[in-house]
């Protein structure tokens, strides 16, 4: 008998990080468009939005009003970029 010692690998899913979240949840509404999410699964769904949303709402920045002062600055910035972007020969 020989006793023989390997490693063995075994794939695991990484968190996403904060860079694949806005991606993630595209894709997740563009899988509920399509219907490719069963109905049975919406009430699970719906309680795991439910808890983010909560979560996303305790954050002060978004209680301060500053993300919506972000929103209008960054569409001021899109407004004149694409005003100038016309303009260009």
């Amino acid at each position: 008998m020989q006793i023989v010692e390997r490693c063995v690998e075994v794939p695991t899913r990484k968190p996403l990080t904060r860079q694949d979240w806005p991606q993630a949840l595209q894709d997740l509404a563009h899988q509920l468009d399509l219907g490719r999410i069963y109905d049975r699964d919406l009430l699970h769904l719906s309680d795991a939005l439910s808890e983010v949303l909560a979560a996303y709402n305790r954050r002060p920045y978004i209680r301060s009003g500053a993300l919506e002062r972000e929103r209008f600055v960054r569409a001021r910035r899109q407004a004149r970029s694409s005003y100038y972007n016309a303009e260009a020969p």
